[in-house]
């Protein structure tokens, strides 16, 4: 019995991608915030919030991105306004045949 791996379309690694970047530069941030307040605090300074703008915009790319990739992928499963799965279902076709047909 041969297993077979269905290669990740571009979209989806660009999107993990995407959310594996973002998250390690709000982890970075994060801990450099953590760093300066707690040196601020000893030496009695003002505190910088400058690692709070990388943070900002880690988190709004990654909304943005989200909400991008959401919108392509309802509009690749959607034909005439219902989805793939409706329209499968209404032709009688389930989706093991489907996959039986296309080997």
């Amino acid at each position: 019995m041969e297993i077979k791996f269905k290669k990740p379309n571009t979209s989806k690694f660009l999107i993990s991608f995407l959310f594996i970047n973002c998250t390690i530069i709000e982890i970075f941030s994060c801990f450099i915030l953590y760093i300066a307040v707690k040196s601020y605090a000893a030496s009695g300074s003002v505190i910088d919030f400058s690692p709070l703008t990388a943070l900002i915009g880690a988190v709004v790319t990654e909304v943005i991105g989200y909400a991008i990739y959401t919108i392509k992928a309802t509009k690749e499963n959607t034909k005439g306004g219902i989805t793939y799965e409706t329209a499968m279902r209404q032709g009688g076709i389930t989706d093991d045949e489907s996959k039986e047909s296309n080997n």
